[in-house]
């Protein structure tokens, strides 16, 4: 029996259906495809078919890039080949605020990298912005999503001269990575000493070695002297330059005691001195009978593994930024304990004349109010402490209702162990005899002074160099001694709060001074009129003001 094959019969409608859905399937998915390529270059303004990605593009330098060097070629890099006739000079900017930077726009071997090249180089520690514009196109004609926009800063110049140019030469200029630290040194010509360091007619140090980290364009003078006929020369340096600084360097008149001083920076030590005078001990005395020229010779801590790089006269291809180091440097901070909580603490008196202003409390022990004069004291409802407009703080006295007299024995004996504390200071090792205790003029490192004379500061002031957490001591043996108008700078972030004044003798400011750091005075304090202290007056006898202004640090 022969079989014949049958087809099945399928229901028309439904192959009708079946059809429409695969052609309904692959028309939605198209889409879905071409809706996500839109969506991600829906800011793309082509009127036309979207082919393949939009462009993105990263650039050399990067957004935010520091201590890019001025004559740098920038470069931006798609992810895909463009179309060299949308890159030019309208698509790809580079501005300084905005003042648009004259360049040359061009293509690469890759098709995908384009340069910008400054037609001149760019200017040391300046922001410039970057900008790649969406009427870039690839090959295809796709536009970007957006303008790319990112910044980058260039790295800092050192500019040094000296004057008058004959004077000496300086070493160290060139440029250096921001954060970095620089050293730089100043050698004064035969006939010629060195005086000091100036930026924008400000002095910033009198040590020929000097080292600060950087934070912008330095452009700094070295300042000589001439040796006048009668006076013989003190020249110094570090070996090496970044080690630490030095004080003393000048001219001096024959058979006078020079006094010279070694600081060393952190992450090193002082070794000895070399040269025309030598000696182990960081300050060092000698009488001078002719030209010395004397070298401070430190070393590096065995701790410190980052040893500070050299100052480039080219801009370097890769600048490196080594940690700067934090450590604060000079003597331990002087624990006042209770007696810090006042802006002047005396065990005799305090007076005023004039219209004073005192910011913080005031008070003293074992003497009673009656010695607090020319204030006008309003006694406070629980009587254990006054007021008054002249002080924004509370005044305290021996004999005020309790605990006021307890409080104030123990501010007073924290007071007197204080001093104890800071006139015996011996670590790090002390600078003795500086300048002969003349200091006017002068720029000191942080550290620990000492003189068995008293210290002077003339209306030439003086300056205090350093960090926010460095520290300066000065063990005065008789008076110290502020002339009217003289004025105690700091500059680099140095603070009044620690600042320690430790006068055996009497301390006097004169009319109009502007002092700053804490007085530690065995005996009296004296403020003449107009004088300001940004600081505490802390005295084992009296302090007497005349309409001068004192503000706790």
């Amino acid at each position: 029996m022969r079989k014949t094959s049958t087809l099945s019969k399928i229901n028309p409608e439904v192959r009708v259906k079946k059809t429409s859905y695969l052609i309904a399937k692959t028309f939605f998915a198209s889409l879905f495809i071409a809706a996500i390529v839109f969506a991600g270059c829906k800011k793309d303004d082509f009127e036309g078919e979207i082919v393949g990605v939009c462009p993105v593009v990263t650039t050399d330098p990067a957004d935010k890039a520091v201590n890019v060097v001025i004559n740098k070629v920038i470069t931006a890099t798609f992810n895909t080949n463009m179309d060299p006739e949308t890159i030019n000079a309208s698509s790809f900017i580079i501005k300084q605020g905005t003042q648009e930077i004259e360049g040359t726009v061009a293509p690469t071997a890759d098709a995908a990298v384009y340069t910008f090249t400054p037609k001149v180089a760019l200017s040391p520690f300046t922001t410039y912005t970057g900008t790649i514009t969406k009427a870039s196109r690839d090959v295809l004609h796709t536009a970007m999503v957006e303008d790319y926009v990112w910044t980058f800063t260039t790295i800092p110049l050192i500019s040094l001269s000296a004057s008058p140019v004959a004077g000496g030469t300086t070493a160290g200029e060139g440029f250096i990575a921001q954060d970095s630290v620089a050293a730089i040194t100043a050698t004064p010509n035969t006939g010629y000493t060195f005086t000091s360091w100036t930026e924008n007619g400000t002095v910033v140090s009198t040590s020929p070695s000097l080292t600060f980290a950087m934070d912008g364009n330095k452009s700094l003078v070295a300042n000589f002297t001439p040796v006048v006929i009668g006076r013989f020369a003190v020249v110094l340096s570090s070996n090496p330059a970044i080690g630490g600084s030095t004080l003393g360097s000048g001219s001096y008149e024959t058979g006078s005691v020079v006094t010279i001083a070694a600081v060393a920076n952190f992450g090193y030590s002082f070794v000895n001195w070399t040269g025309d005078e030598r000696g182990t001990t960081s300050s060092l005395s000698f009488t001078i009978g002719s030209n010395k020229n004397i070298v401070a010779n430190f070393k590096l801590d065995p701790t410190n593994t980052t040893p500070v790089p050299p100052i480039t006269t080219n801009p370097p291809t890769t600048p490196t930024q080594p940690p700067v180091g934090t450590a604060p440097k000079g003597p331990a901070n002087i624990n006042l304990g209770s007696a810090g909580d006042f802006t002047i603490l005396t065990k005799a008196g305090i007076s005023t004349t004039g219209v004073t202003s005192v910011g913080g409390d005031i008070g003293v022990s074992p003497a009673a109010a009656t010695s607090i004069t020319g204030f006008g004291l309003i006694m406070d409802s629980n009587n254990q402490s006054s007021h008054t407009p002249a002080v924004t703080g509370k005044v305290y006295a021996a004999d005020y209702a309790a605990p006021t007299p307890a409080k104030m024995t123990t501010a007073v004996k924290d007071m007197e162990t204080a001093f104890t504390t800071a006139n015996g200071l011996t670590t790090p090792a002390p600078i003795v005899g500086l300048y002969s205790g003349n200091i006017s003029g002068r720029v000191l490192a942080p550290g620990l002074y000492k003189w068995a004379s008293g210290v002077l500061i003339t209306n030439a002031g003086v300056t205090l160099a350093g960090g926010p957490n460095d520290t300066w001591v000065f063990q005065i043996s008789q008076d110290l001694t502020v002339n009217s108008s003289a004025i105690v700078t700091l500059i680099g972030g140095a603070q009044a709060k620690n600042i320690t004044w430790v006068v055996s003798g009497q301390a006097t400011l004169g009319t109009n001074a502007n002092f700053s750091g804490t007085i530690l005075s065995k005996t009296l304090i004296s403020l003449n009129t107009g004088a300001v202290v940004k600081g505490r007056l802390l005295a084992q006898t009296a302090v007497t003001l005349n309409a001068s202004t004192v503000t706790k640090p």
